[in-house]
């Protein structure tokens, strides 16, 4: 049917078969007579021009021209076609939307039998998107280069089947030393390789090879000149779909200033263990001494001081009739200052303590212990009208035997400054400061002068003196060496006549 629909047009079934090539084909189609004058175009004309059919029939094709071709080259053009009857080339062309393209075009001319030209068949395909994936692997692999320069780093493709191996540049370099003598198989990169170390680097390449896993190697090569170099190779195996060619693609960089670095800093931290090791031993032994030092002098000071004492006390008992006033006075001096000497030989004994004991980290619940030194504070002085302010439920973590003896001093201290108060306020309490909490003891008791506040945790450094309040000047210090050992920090607010708070921290604290 379809025949002689073809035969009652005029069009026979070879024509309308060339038809339909010619309007189906990707490429687009100008067919044209002698004068270059369009005839007909196809869809793809259309497509990859933007101009219909109707709107270039009967025109020449220089409607295309971008201008970026000279005349020279149309010229040559036509001579080339006039002479061989084929031209074929790349052309810069313009779209309707003013658009420049890349195309690819071929031109036939079609002669008749006395062998004059009747008509010229142009058929052209768009190179834009191919010109784009080109200039795009291009760039890519210039960024690529770039940056396998700048880190040093080479490459290497290796075909475990045939053992064919190959390297560029600066591989080859980083594992013979230079380009001259490349390694063509990997048994000439394990040549280079130490004997001892050729099993593990086999199975390090060798394995994940198998089973097509990406892998990463660290090994040591030795070049010609007998000097080492540590390298690191990574990869991934890739088998061909097509060959079945299974390929091993990898990088390599040297990591010999790396391992130079880590060797010297272990050799540096073994140099240094055994320094503190020796400088630990050196320094229990010291600390041995002192404490035994400590103990001899306290012990040797206390006697004649217990003689002085005692001997004073048996002539104020036994003599003091004798005596006047002033003499009397004299003499309870002497008991009082030997008495305190005492007292100070006590402290001192319990601040060095403080320093060598051996620390315990347990929960300790410092409202209960708080608590305890109140309690024992005003069964000492029952008449005093003051009150405690405990808070519940503060806990920490820390020494309990130290952190008893830092609130008794804190607590303590409160209570001997607040003693002039008609009724004296003592708060324990814990805020938090900025990103941290803090215990802190308040009172409302005769405070200091803050510009003497750096001299409080010294030891024997005083605010007051001793004929105001009573004391030795170690109790501070107590607590700021209390607070340091367990990682934390002491301070101090105050105003004189208005009373004190001294907070501390313990970075343990629950």
């Amino acid at each position: 049917m379809r025949n002689e629909t073809a035969s009652q047009n005029g069009i026979s079934p070879q024509q309308q078969i060339a038809l339909l090539v010619f309007e189906n084909l990707a490429e687009g189609v100008i067919f044209t007579d002698a004068g270059a004058n369009i005839l007909a175009v196809n869809s793809s004309f259309t497509r990859i021009t933007g101009y219909a059919a109707d709107e270039v029939i009967g025109r020449n094709p220089r409607v295309l021209q971008s201008g970026v071709q000279e005349r020279d080259f149309y010229e040559e053009m036509w001579r080339t076609l006039k002479t061989t009857s084929r031209w074929r080339g790349e052309v810069i062309n313009r779209r309707k939307s003013g658009e420049l393209y890349p195309e690819l075009l071929s031109i036939s001319a079609v002669r008749n039998v006395e062998g004059g030209i009747t008509n010229y068949i142009g058929v052209f395909s768009d190179l834009s998107e191919r010109l784009a994936q080109e200039r795009a692997v291009r760039e890519m692999r210039e960024r690529l280069d770039l940056a396998l320069d700048a880190g040093g780093v080479g490459t290497w493709i290796w075909e475990p089947g045939n053992d064919r191996m190959e390297c560029d540049e600066r591989a080859c370099e980083l594992i013979v030393g230079s380009q001259n003598n490349p390694p063509r198989t990997f048994e000439a990169l394990l040549g280079r390789i130490p004997v001892y170390e050729r099993p593990r680097v086999m199975d390090a390449f060798m394995r994940p090879t198998r089973q097509q896993l990406a892998f990463r190697a660290e090994f040591q090569v030795v070049l010609p000149d007998g000097t080492d170099r540590h390298l690191v190779a990574r990869a991934r195996p890739h088998c061909g779909e097509t060959d079945g060619v299974c390929r091993v693609f990898g990088v390599i960089w040297d990591v010999t200033e790396r391992y130079l670095r880590e060797r010297e800093i272990r050799e540096l931290n073994a140099t240094l263990e055994r320094r503190v090791q020796s400088r630990t031993a050196d320094l229990q032994s010291a600390v041995a001494e002192l404490e035994s030092f400590s103990y001899s002098v306290a012990h040797d000071l206390r006697a004649p001081l217990r003689g002085l004492d005692g001997f004073s006390r048996i002539l104020f008992e036994d003599y003091g009739e004798r005596l006047d006033e002033a003499g009397r006075h004299h003499l309870q001096r002497i008991r009082a200052a030997s008495q305190r000497l005492d007292r100070l030989i006590d402290n001192l004994l319990k601040l060095s303590r403080i320093s060598q004991s051996r620390m315990e980290r347990v929960p300790v619940n410092m409202s209960g212990m708080a608590r305890e030194v109140a309690l024992a504070l005003q069964s000492e002085q029952p008449e005093r009208a003051a009150e405690f302010v405990i808070a519940r439920q503060l806990r920490a973590v820390g020494d309990p035997v130290l952190l008893s003896a830092l609130l008794e001093n804190l607590l303590g201290n409160a209570w001997k400054y607040s003693s002039r108060k008609e009724r004296a306020r003592i708060e324990f309490g814990s805020m938090r400061i900025e990103e941290e909490m803090a215990f802190f003891v308040r009172d409302n008791g005769d405070g200091f002068d803050m510009a003497h506040a750096g001299k409080l945790f010294a030891p024997f450094q005083r605010l007051h003196s001793s004929d105001e309040f009573a004391g030795t000047g170690v109790g501070l210090a107590s607590v700021a060496r209390t607070v340091a050992r367990h990682g934390g920090r002491v301070w101090a607010e105050a105003a004189k006549g208005e009373g004190a708070t001294f907070f501390f921290t313990l970075p343990e604290q629950g």
